[in-house]
């Protein structure tokens, strides 16, 4: 009876050595978790570059000088796998496909009639609403209790629409027709970077923040109106071209489905 509680023994702590083996990653190895995050955050826009439309010939161009671009809230939700390992540095990378969208913004500033500042007769304004679909590689730098520091890269189509292009006289001065410039939108490339920190606050699920800048290139509105002025031009051949890059912050959570 001895020999059979000695052997009991000896059996139950082989089963249980093995299923702590059968538990444990061994260091080194990648172990892959699909994922999917949603997060918001706001989008801090930056405009530049002024515009120079022709007003006839012989006639100095008139100069769109751009003033601001305001600040929106933007979301986004992100697919893709997580590739983790049991260690303090480099833990982990993750190769994901994200849409981000943001509310529209709006770009204004002033018209130098024929590039004089002394004839500053016109506030312009239009709406521009971007989104984009990137690709995004994210790498862990270390990690430190349930924290993991990161970089991300990313590159993909940045999708932009303008519309409702405005002006408005300055006092004392008699309106001119507008050249309406039409709404449009289109494609293009765009990329960003950017670093963050991940809390898992549970064995599937983290608390994500995020700093990105995103450069989305130029955007334009549509051509203006086919409107013969009194100095020999009209507008259905140009357009308002502005280039915009954004700072975003995010706030997020990601789920790792067991």
């Amino acid at each position: 009876m001895k020999r059979m509680s000695i052997a009991s023994f000896v059996f139950c702590l082989s089963c249980q050595s093995w299923a702590a083996a059968s538990l444990t990653v061994p260091n080194n190895t990648l172990v892959p978790r699909f994922y999917i995050s949603v997060g918001a955050g706001e989008m801090l826009n930056q405009s530049s570059g002024d515009n120079y439309l022709g007003t006839g010939a012989g006639w100095p161009d008139d100069h769109y000088v751009r003033n601001t671009i305001t600040n929106e809230p933007v979301g986004f939700i992100e697919i893709g796998a997580a590739w983790q390992r049991p260690e303090a540095i480099f833990p982990g990378v993750s190769l994901g496909l994200r849409y981000m969208s943001a509310a529209a913004a709006k770009v204004s500033g002033y018209i130098d009639q024929y590039s004089l500042p002394d004839f500053r007769n016109y506030d312009f304004s239009y709406q521009v609403q971007l989104s984009n679909l990137m690709a995004l590689l994210k790498a862990g730098v270390c990690r430190v209790g349930i924290a993991m520091p990161y970089i991300l890269a990313g590159a993909g189509a940045g999708i932009y629409s303008t519309s409702n292009y405005t002006e408005q006289a300055t006092p004392n001065v008699t309106p001119r027709v507008s050249p309406a410039f039409a709404s449009v939108s289109n494609t293009q490339f765009s990329y960003q970077f950017g670093a963050g920190i991940d809390f898992a606050i549970l064995k599937t699920l983290s608390l994500n923040f995020e700093y990105d800048h995103i450069h989305y290139g130029t955007v334009q509105t549509g051509n203006g109106v086919n409107y013969a002025t009194e100095t020999g031009t009209n507008y259905d051949n140009e357009s308002l071209r502005n280039k915009i890059n954004a700072n975003t912050l995010f706030l997020s959570l990601t789920y790792y489905p067991e």
